[in-house]
Protein backbone atom coordinates (compact mmCIF):
# COMPACT_ATOMS: atom_id res chain seq x y z
CA UNK A 1 0.00 0.00 0.00
CA UNK A 2 3.08 2.62 0.79
CA UNK A 3 4.51 1.79 -2.64
CA UNK A 4 1.53 3.19 -4.45
CA UNK A 5 1.05 5.95 -2.26
CA UNK A 6 5.05 6.47 -3.14
CA UNK A 7 4.56 6.26 -7.09
CA UNK A 8 1.09 8.29 -7.23
CA UNK A 9 3.17 11.08 -5.12
CA UNK A 10 5.78 10.71 -7.73
CA UNK A 11 3.54 11.00 -10.95
CA UNK A 12 1.81 14.20 -9.11
CA UNK A 13 4.67 15.56 -9.15
CA UNK A 14 5.83 14.92 -12.53
CA UNK A 15 2.87 16.54 -13.72
CA UNK A 16 3.56 19.77 -11.57
CA UNK A 17 7.02 20.06 -12.70
CA UNK A 18 6.32 19.62 -16.75
CA UNK A 19 3.19 22.08 -15.87
CA UNK A 20 5.44 24.57 -14.63
CA UNK A 21 8.28 23.82 -17.47
CA UNK A 22 5.02 24.79 -20.07
CA UNK A 23 4.04 27.43 -18.11
CA UNK A 24 7.72 28.47 -18.25
CA UNK A 25 8.65 27.63 -21.87
CA UNK A 26 5.69 28.48 -23.78
CA UNK A 27 6.18 32.29 -22.69
CA UNK A 28 9.79 32.39 -23.47
CA UNK A 29 8.81 30.51 -26.57
CA UNK A 30 6.37 33.70 -27.17
CA UNK A 31 9.00 36.40 -26.59
CA UNK A 32 11.61 34.61 -28.33
CA UNK A 33 9.43 34.72 -31.55
CA UNK A 34 8.41 38.57 -31.16
CA UNK A 35 12.14 39.44 -30.69
CA UNK A 36 13.29 37.77 -33.75
CA UNK A 37 9.81 39.67 -35.82
CA UNK A 38 11.29 42.52 -34.63
CA UNK A 39 15.02 42.29 -35.38
CA UNK A 40 13.47 41.10 -38.68
CA UNK A 41 11.27 44.21 -39.85
CA UNK A 42 12.86 46.85 -41.93
CA UNK A 43 13.58 50.42 -40.28
CA UNK A 44 10.41 52.45 -39.93
CA UNK A 45 10.40 55.60 -42.17
CA UNK A 46 9.84 58.00 -38.87
CA UNK A 47 10.60 57.82 -35.29
CA UNK A 48 10.58 54.46 -33.82
CA UNK A 49 7.62 55.40 -30.89
CA UNK A 50 4.94 56.41 -33.89
CA UNK A 51 5.54 52.54 -35.19
CA UNK A 52 2.58 50.97 -32.76
CA UNK A 53 3.48 47.29 -34.84
CA UNK A 54 6.74 47.49 -32.75
CA UNK A 55 5.63 48.56 -29.85
CA UNK A 56 2.86 46.34 -29.30
CA UNK A 57 5.88 43.16 -30.60
CA UNK A 58 7.99 44.87 -27.83
CA UNK A 59 5.33 44.90 -25.38
CA UNK A 60 4.60 40.72 -25.90
CA UNK A 61 7.91 40.19 -25.67
CA UNK A 62 9.03 41.56 -22.50
CA UNK A 63 5.58 40.27 -20.85
CA UNK A 64 6.71 36.89 -22.57
CA UNK A 65 10.11 37.20 -20.03
CA UNK A 66 7.99 38.73 -17.31
CA UNK A 67 5.97 34.97 -17.01
CA UNK A 68 8.53 32.79 -15.96
CA UNK A 69 10.22 35.18 -13.69
CA UNK A 70 6.75 35.28 -11.68
CA UNK A 71 5.96 31.79 -11.90
CA UNK A 72 9.65 31.26 -10.78
CA UNK A 73 9.17 33.57 -8.06
CA UNK A 74 5.77 31.81 -6.75
CA UNK A 75 7.63 28.67 -6.88
CA UNK A 76 10.71 29.38 -4.79
CA UNK A 77 8.44 31.62 -2.36
CA UNK A 78 6.52 28.35 -1.97
CA UNK A 79 9.70 26.03 -1.77
CA UNK A 80 11.19 28.30 0.84
CA UNK A 81 8.20 28.90 3.06
CA UNK A 82 9.24 27.04 5.66
CA UNK A 83 12.81 27.77 5.84
CA UNK A 84 14.55 29.33 8.51
CA UNK A 85 16.57 31.16 6.17
CA UNK A 86 16.20 34.46 4.28
CA UNK A 87 18.00 33.27 1.37
CA UNK A 88 15.17 31.75 -0.59
CA UNK A 89 12.44 33.85 0.54
CA UNK A 90 15.25 36.71 -0.34
CA UNK A 91 15.43 35.27 -4.43
CA UNK A 92 11.74 34.57 -4.52
CA UNK A 93 11.02 38.74 -3.82
CA UNK A 94 13.55 39.24 -6.19
CA UNK A 95 12.53 37.42 -9.50
CA UNK A 96 8.91 38.49 -8.25
CA UNK A 97 9.96 42.33 -8.12
CA UNK A 98 11.70 41.97 -11.36
CA UNK A 99 8.67 39.98 -13.20
CA UNK A 100 6.27 42.69 -12.04
CA UNK A 101 8.41 45.46 -13.27
CA UNK A 102 8.78 43.79 -16.96
CA UNK A 103 5.17 43.40 -16.53
CA UNK A 104 4.31 47.15 -16.02
CA UNK A 105 6.55 47.41 -18.78
CA UNK A 106 5.02 45.39 -21.36
CA UNK A 107 1.63 46.68 -20.46
CA UNK A 108 3.02 50.10 -20.75
CA UNK A 109 4.22 49.49 -24.66
CA UNK A 110 1.22 47.71 -25.54
CA UNK A 111 -1.40 50.45 -23.95
CA UNK A 112 1.49 53.43 -25.50
CA UNK A 113 0.52 51.56 -29.33
CA UNK A 114 -3.44 51.18 -28.64
CA UNK A 115 -3.09 55.17 -27.51
CA UNK A 116 -1.00 55.96 -31.16
CA UNK A 117 -3.51 53.79 -33.03
CA UNK A 118 -6.05 56.17 -31.58
CA UNK A 119 -5.16 59.30 -31.15
CA UNK A 120 -5.66 59.72 -34.97
CA UNK A 121 -9.03 59.05 -34.49
CA UNK A 122 -9.74 61.79 -31.58
CA UNK A 123 -8.00 64.56 -34.23
CA UNK A 124 -10.73 64.53 -36.46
Amino acid sequence: MMAETDIQQKRDKRRATRKILLAIGAPLAIALACFVVLAILPEPEGPRMKDPLRSILTGLGVLGVAAPLCIGGAVLKQRFATSPYFEGKFIATVLSVFGFACVAAGLACIFLAIYDLLTPLWSQ
